[in-house]
């Protein structure tokens, strides 16, 4: 049998909202494979999966069940822990469930190995629990009758995830992963609530990009920014929601910095929207790849990343920027880059923190912007204009009046942090006299759902 050991190292009740079946986890390809998390011995070992609730739903969780590689003994108690994601790993505590007595143990296939097979273990929690939209992760210990060891079963490399690549711990000590490019088979089951939101309307889904060509090559992430260019068509808003880019490493990238920046001469320019070490949302494993030059094979994996707040931008050039944070035990990671024609012109590489850039020159990185367009009108159509805001710039008041209600106002600093909020206007007025001088982006939060974004300038 093959195994990873790992030696070496909110809200809560009943919502009266629409309510549906539902679970989220993925299953089994039977590799016969698993990862110790066995409890009660000299080593308490664990793991941990991660799984996304969608907008508009809260999850009422009830039953969890996952599938174990174990002997003949019957599992007997098991410990969940589900623990909020932090920058791309697992976090805070939510809830924590010891000595659960498993409500059904049921075998699945033989491994062909001796006196070992997998079984699907079924606990029930003492009380539900609700999880809005956002990452979790999910974590379990598991104690066999006989003391003997219990793996929690593992897919293929090859499995497309539904989300991160997992970690493992033991005892006391810090999370552990990124080296192993398989899923945990587990569904976390319960009552999807709908939560009323509405329906997002961005338009028409769009994306744009630059493909690879079989990994030819990678601009190196290690210590560097990098970045790349994309058009938002004229004539058209983009609402910019997910990031895709395409990686040659060792370790994976647990977390980075994405910058959107504007263009200035064809070049990274100031930046508009910022998202710190914000984590992938998704990672799949595209094999072993051999790289000139270098001792070992590397691996290809496409990471998805998606923001907490659509960014909205206008006709025009934009870089992407990229600022992964260093991991340990490895020096290799690469963004795909390719000699072949890309969506602009060439890519960039920043060794001082975006203050001057190198262009690389004949080379694109590989990457996919995607979001929705609605039409833009350079000129105002009154009859369609919902929103108008004045004067910009603006020293003290600003004027936002708006044909439908709007129910909050958000202002972003330049780098994308939030610097205030107003639930509520008093004559249709955002005083903004705390601020200092420099460029703002406002969003504001209509009736029914839809954002407006516009840029503000205080002087």
């Amino acid at each position: 049998m093959k195994t990873n050991l790992f030696f070496a190292f909110l809200l809560s009740g009943f919502l009266g909202f629409a309510q549906s079946n539902c679970n989220y986890g993925i299953g089994s390809d039977q590799t016969s494979n698993g990862e110790n998390i066995t409890t009660g011995g000299g080593f308490e070992y664990s793991a941990a999966t991660d799984f996304d609730v969608e907008y508009g739903k809260i999850l009422t969780a009830k039953e969890l069940t996952f599938n174990v590689i174990k002997g003949a003994a019957n599992v007997s108690s098991v410990k969940v822990n589900i623990l909020k994601e932090f920058e791309g790993m697992p976090g805070e505590m939510l809830h924590a469930f010891t000595d659960l007595t498993p409500t059904s143990q049921a075998l699945v296939y033989e491994t062909g190995e001796e006196n070992l097979a997998a079984y699907k273990i079924a606990v029930t929690f003492p009380e539900s629990f609700n999880l809005p939209k956002g990452k979790y992760f999910v974590q379990i210990q598991a104690k066999n009758a006989d003391a003997s060891p219990v793996f929690w079963e593992i897919t293929k490399e090859t499995t497309r995830k539904v989300g991160r690549f997992d970690y493992t711990k033991m005892n006391a000590e810090p999370w552990f992963g990124g080296f192993s490019y398989y899923d945990h088979v587990f569904a976390i089951t319960g009552n999807c609530n709908d939560t009323g939101e509405p329906e997002q309307d961005f338009g028409t889904a769009y994306s744009q990009g630059t493909a690879g060509n079989n990994y030819e090559t990678g601009g190196s992430m290690v210590g560097v920014s990098l970045a790349d260019d994309f058009i938002v068509p004229e004539d058209k808003k983009f609402t910019f929601t997910k990031f895709k880019m395409s990686t040659l490493q060792l370790g994976n990238v647990k977390k980075a910095t994405i910058n959107v920046r504007s263009s200035q001469n064809d070049m990274p320019g100031e930046i508009l929207f910022s998202f710190e070490n914000i984590g992938p949302k998704t990672e799949n494993f595209y094999g072993y790849h051999t790289v000139g030059g270098y001792p070992l094979d590397v691996v290809a994996a496409d990471l998805e990343f998606e923001w907490n707040q659509p960014v909205e931008l206008l006709p025009g050039k934009y870089f992407i920027e990229v600022i992964s944070t260093p991991q340990p035990f490895t020096d290799y990671q690469r963004w795909e880059a390719t000699s072949q024609p890309g969506t602009g012109y060439d890519s960039y590489t920043s060794y001082d923190g975006g203050e001057s850039w190198e262009a690389n020159a004949g080379y694109n990185f590989v990457f996919e912007v995607s979001g929705f367009t609605k039409q833009f009108l350079a000129v105002d159509d009154l009859k369609n204009n919902t929103i108008s805001v004045y004067p910009n710039p603006v020293s003290d008041v600003l004027n936002i009046n708006s044909i439908k209600e709007i129910k909050k106002v958000v202002v972003y600093n330049s780098v994308g942090q939030m610097v205030k909020t107003s639930d509520k206007l008093q004559d249709s007025k955002l005083d903004i006299s705390d601020l200092s001088q420099g460029v703002y982006f406002v969003n504001a939060i209509l009736e029914n759902g839809e954002t407006k974004t516009f840029k503000m300038i205080k002087k």
